[in-house]
């Protein structure tokens, strides 16, 4: 005779209670090992938006070859968008990147280019970024255009959003450094 086969049971998990948080606990954060949390501060940032007149004429006169194609308002306003965030992340992260031009000197200020993949082609937004006063930036286009073949300056910073998470390169003499 055969011993009995034993019944698969299932398994009694005891579930807790959620702990309660003891606000007045000194626990360890990002600079300290015992800090206690008393205030969060939201800020809010306004940016303001413009395009060029160079992109217009481009967007909507285009070149010898007709009209330019994949460089819609919608699309290039929504890239920029994107950036700003990844654009202060950077400027805290990696010194030396600075995006924000806070003097007006008659000069073409600091550029930065975004990339993004479309489906057969890359679409190029260069923008200059200005400081207005506390938490106020303008933000403009200076012109956009959908090529593979695209010159960087040397020195000029590009921020890539091909992938899932965008990559700051910087242009050196002859080839585009990943930075972060």
């Amino acid at each position: 005779m055969k011993p009995k086969r034993v019944r698969k049971r299932i398994a009694y998990v005891k579930k807790g209670s959620p702990a309660i948080e003891d606000e007045l606990a000194f626990v360890s954060n990002k600079c300290s090992v015992k800090a206690r949390k008393i205030d969060l501060v939201v800020e809010n940032i306004q940016i303001e938006l413009w395009f060029d007149k160079h992109y217009f004429d481009r967007y909507y006169l285009g070149d010898e070859n007709g009209k330019r194609e994949g460089i819609d308002p919608k699309a290039v306003g929504a890239l920029v968008k994107k950036s700003f965030p990844f654009l202060l992340l950077y400027s805290c992260e990696v010194r030396g990147f600075a995006f924000v031009n806070y003097f007006d000197s008659g000069e073409p200020g600091i550029r930065v280019v975004l990339q993004q993949a479309l489906e057969d082609r890359i679409l190029n937004v260069v923008i200059e970024t200005h400081y207005k006063g506390i938490k106020q930036f303008e933000m403009t286009v200076k012109t956009a255009m959908c090529c593979a073949d695209f010159r960087v300056s040397i020195g000029q910073y590009v921020i890539d959003f091909h992938g899932n998470v965008p990559v700051l390169k910087r242009k050196d003499q002859s080839r585009s450094v990943v930075i972060m």
